[in-house]
This record gives C-alpha cells, sequence and structure tokens, in this order.
C-alpha cells in the first residue's frame, strides 16, 4: 500500500505495483529458501520441524506444493498457462532472470553477515560456520508475509533457530532487535534523501512507445490462481494468547481484496453479485462483529484472540470472497471453472499425497507417526475433510469425463475414510444425497467411487497388520465427547446470561477453559459460537443471508452447474458446522466469493447429469 502511494503520485498503476512486489518477493523468497534448507541440512542433519508446535515436515510441504501446484494447472489451466508462458520462455528471458537473482543476492548476502556478525560479538563461542547456517533460516522465517516487516517472526525464529546452535536467547532476542532497528534507520536515511527528489517535476524525457502490460488483468489471474492453490496450506504462528491461524494463501487473497476494493472506488459502484442485498448482508455482519468486539473490551478488556483472530480475521475471510470473484468478473464462467477446477485438482493433489504416505507406512516404511495423521496441510483432520468436502462439491458439480470423475471421487473419499473425521463422514453422505437428488450425479458413479476408496482402504488395512499404522476410529471417546459437550454447555450459558448481543467477542476464548493437552478450549459448534458472542441478532445477522442464498439458488440447482456448486458448499458448510466451528474456513468462503461473482445473466442453464459430460 505504501509504495502504491508514493508510486502513483508519478503515474504507476496500482496493479503495476503490487505485480512488482510480487515479483520481488517471490524471487528473493525462493533465493531465501535455498539458503534455508542448506542451513538446516548443515545443523541439523535433516529439514524437519515439530508439528506439536504448529509447524510440518518442510520436505512434505514442498512436495505438496510442487503436487498440488502441477495437478491443479493439470486439471484447471493447463492448456492456457502452456500457450501463454512457452513463447516467454528465451534466451533473453534467462537474462533477465539471472540478473533479477543476482541483484536479490546483492541485498541478502549483506543483511544476512549483519546477522552474523551480530550474533557472533553476542555470543563468541558459537562457531561462526553454525551462524551462517542459522541465519539463513532467520532470514528465511523473517520473509513469510505473515507479520509487519518481519517484526515478530524475525525476533521469534531467531530465538529458536539460533538457540538451536547455543546462543542463549538473550542474546538471539537483541541480536535480532537491532537488525530490525538498523534496517529501519538505513531505511529511514534513504527516505528522508529522497523525499525532496519526489517534489521536483521533470519534463520526461521522450522515449518511444511500448505496448503497455495490463498488469490488472494479470493479477485478476494470477491471486486467485496462487489463491485456489495455497488455500489448503496452512500454520500456526505462536503468539502470546495462544497460536494464530496463519495461511499461505492470506497474502495473495489479500491482495486480491485490496484490488476488488480498489476496483469498485474506481468504478464508484457497489459489486454485482448473483443475488440481490448481498452487500448489504456483509455490511451487518461486518457491524454487528465490530459491536461484539467492543462489548468484549468492554466486559474483560483487549484479547488478541478477538481482535487478530476474529475480528481482523473476518476482513481476510471476506478478501478470500474477493479475491475469487476478481477472475469471475473479469472472464465469466470460463473463469469461475478455471479457479474452482484449480483448487479442486490441488485438493486431490493433497489428498493423494495423505494416501501414498498411508500405504508406504502400511508397508512397514520408516515413516515418522505424525506423517500418516492424516491431516492433509490443514493440520487438524476435520478441517482437512472440510476441504476434501468442498473439493468435491465441485468435482460433482464442474468436473467432466466419467473415469476422471470417479477416479477423483475415489481418491477424496479414501482420505477421508483416513482422515477419521466423523463429522466429514457425514457431511460427505449429505452432499452425496444432495448432489443426487439434483442430478449433479447418479447412483453408478457414487457406488463405483465407494466401491474403489473402498477397495484401496480395505486392502491398505490388511496390509498394515503388524505395522505401527493407526487406523481411523469409528466410535467416538469419551473424553472428545465430553470436550464437545463441555465446549456447547458453556456457550449456551454464556448466551443465557447475554441473549441480546452476547457476551462479546472472544468472551469464551477468555475463560481459558483447558482442553485435556492444556490448550485454551474452544466452541465445537458455529450456531452455539455466534450465539455465545453474538447473541440472537448475531445469529440472524448470518444465518438469515444464509437460508436467503441457499433458498434461491435452489430453485436452478438441478439446472445450473454454479447453483448446483453454491447449494453443495452451503450444505456441506451447515452440517459440518453442527459439530465444529467452520465460520472461519477460508475454503467456503473462496468457493462461495467465486459462485456469487458469476450473476445469473452470465450463467448459462446446463444439467448436471454426469452423463452428459463424457
Amino acid at each position: 500500500m505504501a509504495r502504491g502511494v508514493i508510486a502513483g503520485r508519478g503515474g504507476m498503476p496500482f496493479a503495476a505495483v503490487v505485480a512488482i512486489t510480487a515479483y520481488e518477493r517471490i524471487t528473493a523468497a525462493i533465493v531465501s529458501a535455498l539458503f534455508a534448507l542448506g542451513g538446516a541440512f548443515f545443523i541439523f542433519g535433516n529439514v524437519y520441524l515439530d508439528r506439536s508446535a504448529g509447524g510440518a515436515d518442510l520436505i512434505k510441504i514442498m512436495v505438496g506444493l510442487v503436487a498440488a501446484t502441477a495437478a491443479g494447472a493439470l486439471m484447471g489451466y493447463g492448456r492456457i498457462a502452456a500457450g501463454a508462458v512457452t513463447p516467454l520462455l528465451t534466451v533473453h528471458f534467462a537474462r533477465r532472470c539471472l540478473t533479477v537473482i543476482g541483484l536479490t543476492l546483492l541485498v541478502h548476502v549483506p543483511l544476512q553477515t549483519a546477522y552474523v556478525i551480530a550474533a557472533h560479538t553476542l555470543s563468541p563461542q558459537t562457531a561462526v560456520a553454525d551462524l551462517i547456517a542459522a541465519s539463513a533460516i532467520v532470514m528465511f522465517a523473517t520473509s513469510v508475509p505473515i507479520s509487519l516487516a518481519g517484526w515478530g517472526m524475525r525476533e521469534l525464529s531467531a530465538v529458536v533457530g539460533l538457540g538451536a546452535i547455543g546462543v542463549p536467547a538473550h542474546a538471539a532476542l537483541t541480536a535480532a532487535v537491532t537488525i530490525g532497528i538498523g534496517s529501519l534507520l538505513v531505511v529511514g536515511v534513504l527516505a528522508a534523501i529522497s523525499v525532496p527528489q519526489t517534489s521536483v517535476r521533470k519534463q520526461p524525457k521522450a522515449v518511444q512507445p511500448v505496448k503497455p502490460v495490463d498488469y490488472y488483468r494479470v493479477l485478476t489471474w494470477i491471486l486467485p490462481l496462487g489463491a485456489a492453490i495455497l488455500v489448503l496450506f496452512q500454520v500456526y504462528v505462536p503468539v502470546q494468547s495462544g497460536l494464530i491461524n496463519a495461511n499461505l494463501a492470506d497474502p495473495f487473497a489479500i491482495l486480491g481484496g485490496a484490488l476488488f476494493l480498489l476496483t469498485a472506488i474506481s468504478f464508484r459502484r457497489a459489486p454485482r453479485w448473483r443475488v440481490p442485498y448481498l452487500n448489504l448482508a456483509v455490511t451487518a455482519a461486518t457491524v454487528v462483529l465490530t459491536i461484539s468486539l467492543f462489548v468484549g473490551a468492554y466486559r474483560f478488556g483487549w484479547t488478541t484472540w478477538a481482535v487478530v483472530n476474529r475480528f481482523f480475521g473476518w476482513f481476510v475471510l471476506l478478501s478470500y470472497g474477493a479475491s475469487a470473484s476478481l477472475v469471475v468478473h473479469a472472464a465469466g464462467k470460463i473463469g469461475l471453472r478455471t479457479i474452482l477446477l484449480t483448487f479442486a485438482g490441488a485438493a486431490v493433489a493433497v489428498a493423494g499425497i495423505e494416501l501414498a504416505l498411508v500405504i508406504l507406512k502400511s508397508l512397514n516404511f520408516q515413516i515418522p507417526a505424525d506423517l500418516v495423521a492424516v491431516q492433509g496441510f490443514a493440520l487438524n483432520r476435520n478441517l482437512f475433510a472440510f476441504q476434501l468436502v468442498m473439493a468435491m462439491s465441485v468435482i460433482l458439480a464442474f468436473a467432466r469425463g466419467a473415469a476422471v470423475r470417479i477416479a477423483v471421487l475415489a481418491a477424496i473419499m479414501a482420505a477421508l475414510f483416513f482422515a477419521g473425521s466423523r463429522s466429514g463422514w457425514i457431511t460427505t453422505t449429505f452432499v452425496l444425497a444432495i448432489a443426487w437428488y439434483l442430478r449433479a450425479t447418479n447412483t453408478r458413479e457414487i457406488l463405483l467411487s465407494i466401491a474403489c476408496a473402498g477397495i484401496l482402504s480395505f486392502a491398505t488395512a490388511l496390509t498394515s497388520v503388524g505395522s505401527d499404522l493407526p487406523l481411523p476410529v469409528i466410535v467416538p471417546t469419551v473424553s472428545s465427547t465430553q470436550e464437545r459437550l463441555v465446549s456447547i454447555i458453556e456457550g449456551l450459558k454464556l448466551f443465557w446470561d447475554h441473549p441480546a448481543f452476547g457476551a462479546g467477542l472472544g468472551a469464551f476464548r477468555n475463560q481459558m477453559i483447558p482442553t485435556l493437552d492444556g490448550r485454551p478450549l474452544v466452541i465445537h459448534s458455529t450456531a452455539v459460537w455466534l450465539l455465545a458472542e453474538l447473541g440472537v441478532v448475531g445469529l440472524l445477522v448470518f444465518t438469515v443471508p444464509f437460508i436467503y442464498v441457499f433458498l434461491k439458488e435452489w430453485k436452478y440447482a438441478s439446472v445450473d452447474q454454479v447453483s448446483a456448486l453454491i447449494v453443495l458448499c452451503f450444505a456441506a458448510f451447515a452440517v459440518m458446522s453442527g459439530p465444529g466451528d467452520m465460520l472461519y474456513q477460508r475454503t467456503f468462503w473462496f468457493l462461495i466469493g467465486a459462485g456469487l461473482a458469476l450473476r445469473q445473466s452470465q450463467s448459462s442453464r446446463q444439467i448436471c447429469n454426469p452423463a452428459d459430460k463424457s
């Protein structure tokens, strides 16, 4: 945003600023990641992060990113991308890439040297080679765009990374803060020198006219496609109040949301959607959340959970919906189909990775137990199941080809089985039943998919005899049931005490009711959470538009693919939100934002019978 303001004074459009910034950050991230991998191998001998602390196996993440990108491209936009990229692969392009990499190294190496000097000064007993390796990891963690200019992540990663090689925590923290302050001072001096220059209007030199690049059109495709793949990958960032759920797609979605908002402002027209009054519904929900935030602050004070996770998290969710709508507004149903199938292909790739790990584990390969927990990259089996059900909804509504549909549905069902999410199994049953009723699928396709998934699951279970592969538990444990009941009962108590407007945003979390593993308990039901913290008013503000959209789309769901998608996603959300809070799941808002962006006049009526999709 800051670059956009300054560059805008020189006539550079905001879309171009975003494209340049993304180009810079992606290049820097790749170079920094390579340095970090080398440093991790040097220090630890392998690359592994503790999953219980919110991390995951780094190699698995990298494999997952490659597989999800490839599968998403193959299913969503492979031919289009190949035709567009192939003419660009020239010798000139290679030289430009090498130049950018060289400039990135010119920035990276001196900054890493500063880390080493600061850390070595504060901890002279630590070997310089170890400091070089550890500082590479710290720099990579700092570059992840989930903080403000690296603050917070820089200090946290320095304590962890430098601590692994024996640097005391206070020395690592001091070194990180020194680097942060030093960077700000240098940039501040350069900015002070540059300010007078920006006020001088020089006559531009005559240049040869060149064909302008439509950066806006580029971003309307790149940002949603990036979000469609990365939305499956999330991490938990530790903060003082607990863990903040950060998604790798958040930067793409937030940029897309900003571009969506700027477009609406430039045209001085409210966004148009598939159903009327949607802008009013979003505004009402935002107002209710804002009131609830201040109610909570008045009753028990400001909390990070309420402000960051719930309040600002709501705007992140809106950014996902807005980002997905960009490509639909620009390319209509072609854009919608591309973005949806890209997401579905990426989800199937993640499911395939989980199934491959399960099969290898059943064959007694030495794989860490936490890597075969079948949680995807959501780090939670119920959230992973929700992602798979959303992907299933896309496949049922938009995928073509009987063989492809059966194979993909079978892979999703098998991954759902091993995920062990009972709410996911129930939701899948509802989604398949509704899809059958709407003629988005047929009995033969459902039975064949279940049979293929069953054969794969049964064969894997048989080969796992004698191995330590954990199989799904059909009946919920007493502790799990008790935890859910406690969360619902305590949530209803809050509602009973504050029925109209609720107890305030973050009220339940503020009670700090512990779970068996020591973490604060959260309400395991979206409806109960709305009643507890937003009251009857908040529940109505969210549920009335939900029901309105569902009923309006139900009328056309049997003859319109887009309506079928919206109905299936809403049904899956409603069923799974009963035993779990799914309101803040980015996947749902991304798909619904894409579907609602295609207006009725653009949506061709098409029977969703898979027999017509050969």
